[in-house]
Formats: structure tokens, C-alpha cells, sequence
């Protein structure tokens, strides 16, 4: 298993904690401020899953949709809290046995209305170590000052997918959970809090570029509109370097990461996520590990220079998508960014539009198929219906750019041939994407 880098000195070692998802209770605990909700009211999980044409709703507290934790979290600890939000139950956090608080950043101000927990810590730390008492406050004034309480109750021993509706919902940018107790054990642990309710888009980072580092490595980071590229070059032989692509969204980067063997050529790329704190001073690198039900390696970085170092070689997005095409006849498209739940393309967009454009203008024989995916997250059939609209609406932008109809065919292929596992907010991530297939 590789390194969990969490701060600047410190590397500790993810757990892969296996778990067995319980059904949400019956009754929920009486709350303070939160009223319990049926599971099958709650839309974008399984209840969402099953109905054919429901849109999915989006966990505002994920690590996937840009959440961050602002401070870095000081204190003995088993695991790390990252893995809160990384949006598996398979993964929990484990700290030292007193109550503790932890503040998340969401990338815009948002009103929750809804919060989920995944109580089940059986994997490590022992179910009797699950937070038991809690409160949840938001603040829309900065991550230490302005906090108000939306939450105050009691969580079930052991139980996944425990749900409560926000009594008073109030916007706010920062959230804090606080525990107060456990179910007697002698480690706190959580494994899981979501968030849902109602935010704007997340406007495009435009300050994502530049060189992130530490004791470990730098990240050399260019962006071009919604193009991502660069490489990543270690200090010292604790890990590999590395050179990737893809696309930003809001202040989240879809690559694809290779890693560079011993004999100095680029293995297979793997997805992986880079989200930048909106205010441009951290980077978090995060990866799936092999089983696709974690993080298999995360890493937190400050930016240390405005400008990207050179990387060597050539790492750019549109360079990627012509030897991709060239080798293997079929390749991955980030940073072609629609609305939430529509396909409506985005005007930021317009750069890897542009290149793939410009890929076809350069090559007037090439033809391709245009194939849009889908996460698993709500109904089969609502899935299908989106990835073929935005199948659809990336080859009417071509077509307008001057491209021949006859060179493009469009195909929505729904959730059913994903690249990462579903199993984790990460994955999913991955999961929505354009494909370009050669024909």
C-alpha cells in the first residue's frame, strides 16, 4: 500500500478497512435540531438508483466536488480525516479517544439541507469507537469565526447511511463537525459525512497553474483554460515521478496520472484527482487504490512559485489526445464541462473543444465516434438519456466549429463502461467523462 502524505513532515499509511453497509434504521435517534428522513426519500443514493429517470443530487461534502480541510489536523491519529469525505464507507477515520472538531472547506457558499452518516467502524478502530454525539455548526465568515449550529443529535451504533434533514438550513462556506462522544471505545472514528442542499456552479480556479512542493516532490502544474497538464518530480526515492493531463472543473482536475517507470518510460496513466483550494495556496493529489473502495495514496501540497517549472517532454492535453487516438484508437477527454445534471456545455469549455477541433482540421481523413459516460449515481435510463444529450452537444459544437458532420458520430453510453470504480466519490468523478474513438 502506498503513502498517505499529510502534511509537510509527516507520511502516514492508509487502511483499507472493509466494511458491511447497513441499512439506514428504521427511526432515527431524536435530534435536537434534525428531523430523521426515510431512505427512500432521499435522493441520489440507492433510492435515486433505482428510479429510472431521477437526476442524482450532489454530495456537497465531498473531496470529489471540491471540498478541502483547510487546516491541517494536529494531534495523534490512526488514519487520516480526509477519509470523511473521500466518499467511501469501505475507508474511516480513526483519531486518538477524546472529542475533537474538524472544519471543511466547501469551494462555494452553500445551503445544506440534508446531512448523511456512515456510523459502521467496525473495520478499524472497533464499532464501539463510532461517533455517537455530535453537533454540526456552518459559517459563512471564515473557517475559525461565524459558526451557527444546524445539527445537534445522536448516531447509531454501527449503521451506515444515517440521514437527517437540517431543521433551520442556513448558508455557509465552512462547515465543523464536533464530536463529542463515542459508543465507549477508545478511539473516536467516522467513516463517513455527506452534506446535500443547494449551491451555485463552482466558478473555473483560473489560478490553478504553477509549482506545488515539499519534502516529498513538486508538482509542476499548466493550465490552459480547462486543460490541466504537468509533471510530478520527487525529492529522494520515496516514490516515482510522474507527468499527467486532463481537465479542470470548478477547482477540480480529472487526469490521468503515469507514473515513470526505472527505465524512464511512462507506464499505463490511471485516473487520478487534483483539487487546488480556491484561494491557490494548496494542491491535494488524491488516487483509487487497486480495489477501487479508497484512497490508495493522497498528498497535500503548498504552492511554492507562481510559474511552472519545465517538465521535460511533452505533457499537454491536445498532445495527449493526438498520440492517444494515433496508438490505441480511443482516448479519455477531461475539461469538457457541462451544467450540473444537463447538457448544457459551459463556455470555459471551449479550449479542449478547440483542440479536439483543431486534431480533426489537422487529420481531414480521421473520423471519430464522440461516446459520453455516466457515474452510476440515479436511474439507468436517466443516465443513458444524459451521456447521449452531451454525446450530442459536444458534436453540434464541432460541427458549428466547421468540422463535417460526416466525420462525427455521437453515442451516450450511460454508466456502463466506467474506468474506476463507482465505489468512491473519486471514482465517480472519473467516471464522467467524453471519449474520442477513432473509426
Amino acid at each position: 500500500m502506498r503513502s498517505f502524505v499529510l502534511s509537510l513532515t509527516a507520511l502516514f499509511a492508509l487502511c483499507a478497512c472493509s466494511k458491511v453497509d447497513t441499512a439506514p434504521p428504521a427511526e432515527a435517534p431524536a435530534q435536537a435540531s434534525a428531523a430523521a428522513i426515510p431512505a427512500d426519500a432521499a435522493a441520489g443514493g440507492d433510492a435515486a438508483a433505482a428510479t429510472e429517470a431521477a437526476p442524482p443530487a450532489q454530495n456537497l461534502l465531498s473531496f470529489a466536488n471540491g471540498t478541502i480541510m483547510p487546516a491541517r489536523f494536529e494531534g495523534e491519529r490512526v488514519t487520516a480525516p480526509i477519509l470523511m469525505i473521500d466518499g467511501s464507507p469501505m475507508q474511516n477515520w480513526v483519531g486518538d479517544g477524546r472529542p475533537q472538531s474538524f472544519v471543511f472547506e466547501l469551494p462555494q457558499t452553500a445551503t445544506l439541507r440534508r446531512l448523511e452518516f456512515d456510523d459502521d467502524t467496525g473495520g478499524m478502530g472497533g464499532v464501539d469507537s463510532g461517533v455517537r454525539e455530535l453537533t454540526v455548526e456552518v459559517s459563512d465568515t471564515s473557517a475559525s469565526d461565524g459558526y451557527r449550529e444546524i445539527f445537534s443529535g445522536t448516531l447509531e451504533k454501527g449503521v451506515n447511511g444515517q440521514r437527517f434533514d437540517v431543521a433551520k438550513p442556513v448558508a455557509g462556506r465552512w462547515v465543523r463537525a464536533n464530536f463529542k462522544s463515542n459508543h465507549g471505545g477508545d478511539w473516536f472514528s467516522l467513516a463517513e459525512i455527506r452534506a446535500f442542499g443547494d449551491a451555485p456552479p463552482v466558478p473555473l480556479s483560473g489560478n490553478a497553474g504553477g509549482t506545488y512542493g515539499n519534502a516529498w516532490g513538486r508538482y509542476e502544474v499548466v493550465q490552459d483554460g480547462t486543460a490541466i497538464s504537468g509533471c510530478y518530480r520527487p525529492e529522494g526515492q520515496s516514490t516515482r515521478p510522474g507527468t499527467f493531463s486532463g481537465g479542470i472543473e470548478g477547482n477540480v482536475a480529472r487526469i490521468l496520472y503515469a507514473e515513470t517507470g526505472d527505465d524512464g518510460v511512462p507506464g499505463e496513466p490511471v485516473p487520478a484527482l487534483l483539487v487546488f483550494a480556491r484561494d491557490g495556496s494548496r494542491l491535494f493529489f488524491a488516487q483509487v487504490n487497486a480495489y477501487g473502495n479508497g484512497l490508495d495514496e493522497f498528498r497535500d501540497v503548498p504552492r511554492s512559485g507562481a510559474e511552472a517549472g519545465a517538465c521535460g517532454g511533452d505533457t499537454r492535453e491536445d498532445s495527449r489526445l493526438a498520440d492517444g487516438l494515433d496508438k490505441d484508437g480511443r482516448v479519455t477527454v477531461y475539461g469538457i464541462n457541462f451544467d450540473f445534471n444537463s447538457h448544457t456545455l459551459r463556455a470555459e469549455s471551449e479550449t479542449v473543444l478547440r483542440q479536439i477541433a483543431d486534431l480533426l482540421r489537422g487529420q481531414p481523413d480521421l473520423g471519430i465516434t464522440i461516446e459520453g459516460h455516466t457515474d452510476d449515481v440515479g436511474g439507468a435510463g436517466y443516465n443513458q438519456a444524459l451521456s447521449e444529450k452531451r454525446a450530442d452537444a459536444v458534436r453540434d459544437w464541432l460541427v458549428r466549429a466547421g468540422i463535417e458532420a460526416a466525420r462525427l458520430q455521437a453515442e451516450g453510453k450511460g454508466a456502463g463502461s466506467p474506468i474506476a470504480s463507482n465505489a468512491t466519490d473519486i471514482g465517480r468523478a472519473q467516471n464522467r467523462r467524453v471519449e474520442l474513438v477513432k473509426r
